[in-house]
């Protein structure tokens, strides 16, 4: 994640700052949007994403239906011409989106810049309350070579536990490496929390469904993929509800980037660090 590889694995990266609520956010747009198209952002496209909420039922008539709650939540998109990279603006956040990753410097001065036109466009932002760092990898080895030469041995799921020669060759048949899953969780106190997922599976390039890349378009390298590949997912954050910085926003998002290069380098192997150099 810190060093720049040759031939990456990162196809997606996402970077969220959640705010206090901008109830009349919708009135800001046009002075917002003008600022995005000069920023390198002219695609603007809006949507209504519906959000539910499930209350504790603690009494009344229990023979009526439960109906959950839904609000229609307005966001906004702004991305560049070639669809690789925008923001997601809501209400209550302000997402970076990135498809075509370069270095981390690169990616947070434009989560900087969306921030500072969001900031001077309503005059101001009272506090932030979450920030989120999130990279998904793509681990795909090479004809002849195999994903437990890329992956360390704690992330090969059920396999793990098997000898190498039984593990391809099963009464004469080989064994096909289809589907695995393992995740680890950490805090670290004052720094935030880092959860890594790691998916082996044999199918055609996924994302994990809580994530909407769209408008973005993947990579042209990872539009064709579809065989056996591992998803390396970290994802670190860190939740607290503090005075609007932008000097401390900046330095606790460079910590969660720590946190997932230290969790994404004891997930790879030497082998795939020298593959992807």
């Amino acid at each position: 994640m810190g060093k720049k590889y040759a031939n990456a694995p990162v196809y997606f990266t996402i970077g969220q700052v959640r705010h206090n609520t901008l109830l009349s956010l919708k009135a800001y747009l046009p002075a917002i949007q003008e600022r995005m198209r000069k920023a390198g952002y002219p695609d603007f496209k809006s949507a209504q994403q519906m959000q539910f909420s499930f209350g504790a039922i603690t009494g009344g008539d229990d023979t009526q239906p439960f109906q959950p709650g839904v609000q229609q939540i307005e966001s906004y998109t702004f991305s560049n011409l070639e669809g690789t990279q925008g923001f997601l603006m809501e209400p209550s956040a302000l997402s970076f989106r990135c498809t075509e990753y370069e270095t981390f410097p690169k990616f947070y001065a434009e989560l900087e810049r969306g921030l500072s036109i969001l900031e001077e466009a309503v005059d101001g932002l009272a506090y932030f309350e979450r920030l989120g760092l999130r990279y998904l990898d793509a681990v795909v080895p090479a004809e002849g070579e195999t994903l437990q030469q890329y992956l360390a041995r704690e992330v090969w799921g059920t396999p793990a536990s098997l000898d190498l020669n039984q593990m391809y060759q099963f009464e004469g048949q080989p064994l096909t490496y289809n589907h695995s899953f393992a995740e680890s969780s950490a805090t670290i106190p004052s720094i935030g929390q880092v959860v890594s997922r790691v998916v082996a599976q044999n199918s055609e390039l996924r994302f994990p469904p809580d994530l909407l890349p769209d408008p973005l378009k993947v990579g042209e390298r990872f539009r064709g993929l579809n065989g056996q590949h591992a998803t390396v997912d970290v994802d670190a954050s860190f939740s607290e509800r503090r005075k609007y910085d932008s000097t401390e926003i900046k330095d606790r998002f460079q910590h969660l980037h720590d946190l997932v290069e230290l969790f994404f380098n004891a997930t790879v192997t030497d082998y795939a660090r020298k593959a992807w150099s």
